[in-house]
C-alpha cells in the first residue's frame, strides 16, 4: 500500500471539513472512533504514559523475554519431562508472545502519537497483532488453570490416579486442546477492526489508521462478548477457580508435611513453584479485572489505571523465571548444568583457537621457506585423490 499525491484531492480541506471527518477527499484519521471530539491529554498524563509504557514496560519486557526463553529451553529438556513442566514450558512460550505483542499493542500505540512512521506501522499490523496478543493472553490464562488442576490432582488424589492423569502425554493433549480453544475464543477479534487510508491532521500527510467494524460497535456484541463472556472466561472465572485450586494445594501440602517428611511428595519444589506462579497471576490480574469491571459496568475510564494494568500484564509474563529459579530445585540444577557445559565449551574453544592459529603460522612459514616441499605435498595430495 503506497500513498501518493494522486490520492490527495487538494481542493477541499478546512476546519469545517475536518470537523465533518474529511480532508483532501480522505477520511480524517481518528474520526471513526472519536468523531472529531479529540481531547489533547494533559501534560502530566503524557509524561506518565511515556515513562510507564515508553520506558518501564520495554525494560521489564526485555528482561522478561530473556527469562522466558531460558525457561522454555530448560522445561523442554528431556530430563525435565513431567506433566507440570510441560504446562510451564507452554506457558513460557505464551508469555514470550504476550511480551512481543505488548511491545506492539502498548508501546507502539503510545509512540504513534509522537511519530508518523509509528502511526503508519501500528495501523498496518494492528488487524492481526491485536488478535494474536489476546489469544496469547487467553493461552496464558488457560495454561495456568490447567497447570493448577494438574498440580491439585497430583497432591490431592491417590497415587494410581494421578500417575495416570498427570502424564506428559495427557499434558500435551490438553495443551493442544487449549491452543484450539484459545484460537476459537479470540477469533471474533479478527473482525473487529479494519485499515483505512486517511489524512493525518497532526502530521499533515496521508497515512493509515484502524477503524472499528460494525461488529465491534454492536451493542449486543459488546454486551454478550465483552461484558459477560470475556469477563467470565478471562477474568472472574479463572481468578475464582485459581484461588480455590491454590487453597486446596496449600492445604494438602500442609497435611502431607504433618504426616512427616517421608509422606511428603518428592516434587514439593515443583508444587511450590506452581503455587507461587498462580499467586503471581492472581496478583497481576486484580487490577486489569477491576479496570474492566469499572469500564463495562460503571462507564469509568481512567487512562492512568489502564496504562498500569497493561504493564501488569507484562510483569506477569516477565517474572515467572524468577520464581522458577528461586524455588524450583530441579530447574535451577538443570540450568546450572547447561551453563557449566556452555562455559566448558567456551573455554575449550578459547584454548583451541591459539593452537590452531599457531599451526597456521607454522604452515605458512614452511611454505615460504621450502616452496618446493609445499608444491610436492600438493602434487602428492592430488595424486592420492
Amino acid at each position: 500500500m503506497n500513498l501518493t499525491d494522486d490520492m490527495i484531492d487538494t481542493s477541499v480541506c478546512s476546519n469545517q471539513t475536518i470537523r465533518e471527518g474529511f480532508c483532501y477527499g480522505m477520511a480524517v484519521c481518528g474520526y471513526c472512533y472519536d468523531f472529531g471530539e479529540y481531547r489533547r491529554p494533559s501534560r502530566e498524563y503524557e509524561i506518565y504514559n511515556l515513562m510507564v509504557i515508553g520506558v518501564v514496560m520495554p525494560l521489564i519486557g526485555v528482561f522478561g523475554l530473556i527469562g522466558d526463553v531460558i525457561s522454555a529451553f530448560i522445561y523442554s529438556r528431556r530430563s525435565m519431562a513431567s506433566s507440570l513442566n510441560r504446562y510451564l514450558c507452554a506457558l513460557a512460550f505464551s508469555d514470550i508472545t504476550i511480551i512481543l505483542t505488548a511491545f506492539f499493542l502498548f508501546f507502539l500505540e503510545s509512540m504513534r502519537k509522537r511519530s508518523a512512521v509509528m502511526s503508519k506501522y501500528f495501523a498496518l499490523f494492528a488487524p492481526f497483532m491485536f488478535p494474536l496478543g489476546l489469544t496469547a493472553q487467553t493461552l496464558s490464562v488457560f495454561l495456568t488453570v490447567a497447570a493448577a488442576v494438574d498440580c491439585c490432582v497430583l497432591v490431592a488424589t491417590p497415587k494410581k490416579f494421578h500417575e495416570k492423569f498427570c502424564s506428559t502425554k495427557t499434558a500435551q493433549w490438553v495443551i493442544g486442546v487449549i491452543v484450539i480453544l484459545a484460537g476459537l475464543f479470540n477469533s471474533p477479534h479478527l473482525f473487529e477492526i479494519y485499515v483505512i487510508t486517511c489524512w493525518s491532521v497532526p502530521y499533515s500527510q496521508p497515512t493509515y489508521d484502524v477503524c472499528p467494524t460494525d461488529l465491534r460497535q454492536s451493542p449486543e456484541y459488546l454486551t454478550f462478548y465483552y461484558a459477560y463472556l470475556y469477563t467470565i472466561v478471562m477474568a472472574v472465572g479463572p481468578v475464582v477457580l485459581l484461588v480455590a485450586l491454590n487453597s486446596t494445594i496449600v492445604i494438602m501440602m500442609r497435611r502431607a508435611k504433618r504426616k512427616g517428611p517421608d509422606e511428603a511428595d518428592s516434587s514439593d519444589s515443583d508444587v511450590t513453584t506452581l503455587v507461587l506462579v498462580v499467586f503471581l497471576f492472581i496478583s497481576c490480574n486484580v487490577l486489569p479485572l477491576a479496570v474492566n469491571i469499572m469500564e463495562l459496568f460503571a462507564g469509568i475510564v481512567n487512562a492512568y489505571l489502564i496504562d498500569l494494568s497493561n504493564i501488569m500484564v507484562v510483569v506477569n509474563s516477565s517474572c515467572n523465571f524468577i520464581i522458577y529459579y528461586a524455588f524450583g530445585s530441579q530447574f535451577r540444577r538443570t540450568l546450572k548444568e547447561y551453563l557449566d557445559l556452555w562455559g566448558r565449551q567456551r573455554r575449550a574453544a578459547k584454548l583451541k583457537a591459539p593452537a590452531e592459529a599457531e599451526k597456521r603460522v607454522v604452515q605458512r612459514r614452511i611454505r615460504a621457506t621450502f616452496p618446493g616441499v609445499a608444491r610436492l605435498a600438493g602434487e602428492c595430495q592430488e595424486f592420492l585423490i
